[in-house]
């Protein structure tokens, strides 16, 4: 299982190691924070190139943009409505890092093409979504969790019992630790790469747990 291990610590440097940095060699730079005003019970982000990261926190919801460009500044928009906060942008050859700070309980809708996404101290229901990149989520006490990868590690650690949490990538290793005393419905697999599952399975538990990997090692515990 050592292989998943490395696979659980890429989740981290790419998380940290591409946050508002775009590939370009004479690139520009750019960092843009505000506070939005108003209720926010669901975050929806969509990045192309940079990192998202979401905390929880008390006070108003807080951005920070990490912007990068070669050629033109991202045009980058924020919109809130009905309590749903939209951040996303447009541009070639251009990167937006965000890193957001929200109230525990938003939900949280995540995606990103290239770079990592990590999630801190939520309680909401969380999807985040990455291309090329890792998946790291601490602190959980989601009710409902789906991170997913192609090509990147993906780790969730829950403080709380979930429903249901899945967690799958193509290629790279998938690590999901939950409290102990609870009955879980475990479903792990890896295609390439060991599985290793210290949580008893109980068919039909109310909470689910799926961990599936292509190419990597899967392993499930509690902690």
């Amino acid at each position: 299982m050592k292989r998943l291990m490395g696979a659980a610590a890429v989740v981290g440097l790419l998380v940290a190691g591409t946050a508002g940095c775009g590939p370009w060699d004479d690139e520009q730079r750019k960092t843009v924070s505000y506070e939005v005003p108003g209720q926010v019970t669901e975050l929806r982000v969509t990045g192309e190139v940079g990192g998202i990261e979401v905390t929880a926190g008390d006070g108003p919801v807080r951005v920070v943009e990490k912007r990068s460009w070669q050629e033109r500044e991202p045009q980058a928009v924020h919109v809130l409505a009905d309590g749903v906060l939209k951040l996303e942008y447009s541009c070639a050859r251009c990167g937006v890092g965000y890193q957001v700070r929200v109230p525990a309980g938003t939900v949280l809708r995540l995606k990103e093409t290239t770079g990592g996404i990590r999630v801190r101290g939520l309680s909401g229901d969380v999807t985040a979504e990455a291309v090329t990149g890792g998946v790291e989520a601490t602190g959980l006490r989601s009710a409902n969790v789906t991170l997913r990868a192609e090509t990147g590690g993906v780790s969730a650690r829950f403080e709380a019992a979930p429903a249901r949490a899945e967690l799958r990538t193509e290629t790279g290793g998938v690590e999901l630790t939950v409290p102990a005393g609870e009955a879980y419905a475990v479903d792990a697999h890896a295609a390439t790469g060991g599985t290793e599952v210290s949580v008893p399975s109980q068919a039909g538990a109310a909470h689910a747990l799926i961990a599936r990997a292509g190419t990597g090692g899967v392993k499930v515990g509690t902690g």
